[in-house]
């Protein structure tokens, strides 16, 4: 954007930066942004109400994220990141899932690795809110496949919404297996867009075993839109070993800790 957009759209250099900033993270606290730019919370939080005003970002309660059909940062980027350690992670799962089972799969990129793991099984039921996983399992197996119903997030191909929510509701699954944005030092899980985590909740309580997986670089990432607490997953798979004190807090909790090797 040049300076000449900027003045017709009445964009500041810093509300670029502001804007560039969600784009890459898909979602900003006003912490962040307020530390980022040197300015205050109270600053931010009026640059965010004019930018959500001309659909340039969507306000979230303490931060900001990208409005539907805005793309951030780019899906397949996000999927090459830590790759060998996603894999890992996922085939660590799906050893520990029998054939036959039923299972909730959530959106992202190392539950992507889980499903690309699972494709040897025979006779899955799978529940998801994510196209592209609905994508391989339909080209590699014969898989019962059920998509909820809901808005679909361009820059993913997430399905997320109330209707989403709802639909999860009807359903009881035997294994949930969901990503999180982050894991921080008490044992909170986090995610991105409160959409997501509402759907997570939702899949949660449908879930009789509750799986997270992530990769280490969620240890402590600035997600915040909360979805469980640790002590209410039976399993997190990851693959590096957490810092001390999440550490502390997932045995603290009796979830069972597996790190997957490479």
């Amino acid at each position: 954007m040049n300076d000449a957009s900027h003045k017709s759209l009445g964009i500041s250099s810093r509300q670029e930066q502001i804007i560039a900033l969600v784009r890459e993270r898909g979602f900003a606290t006003l912490d962040l942004m307020a530390e980022k730019f040197g300015v205050s919370q109270q600053t931010v939080r009026r640059d965010v109400i004019q930018l959500a005003k001309q659909n340039l970002l969507q306000r979230h309660y303490g931060g900001a994220g990208l409005p539907a059909g805005i793309d951030g940062k780019s899906y397949s980027k996000r999927s090459i990141q830590n790759a060998e350690e996603k894999a890992a992670i996922g085939k660590a799962v799906a050893a520990d899932i029998p054939n036959g089972s039923s299972l909730f799969i959530d959106i992202g990129t190392t539950t992507e690795a889980v499903v690309e793991a699972l494709l040897g099984h025979k006779e899955l039921k799978i529940i998801t809110n994510h196209i592209r996983i609905v994508s391989t399992l339909c080209e590699n197996t014969d898989f019962e496949i059920i998509l909820s119903g809901g808005l679909v997030r361009n820059r993913d191909w997430a399905v997320t919404g109330e209707s989403s929510v709802e639909f999860l509701r009807e359903f009881r699954v035997g294994y949930g297996i969901f990503g999180a944005g982050s894991i921080t030092d008490d044992g909170q899980l986090l995610d991105y867009d409160y959409r997501d985590a509402q759907t997570s909740r939702a899949a949660r309580d449908i879930s009789r075993c509750k799986i997270v997986v992530m990769d280490h670089s969620k240890f402590n990432a600035d997600a915040m839109m909360p979805f469980a607490k640790i002590s209410e997953i039976d399993r997190l798979y990851t693959g590096k070993t957490p810092p001390e004190p999440i550490k502390n807090s997932i045995e603290k909790a009796g979830t069972s800790l597996v790190i997957a090797e490479k």
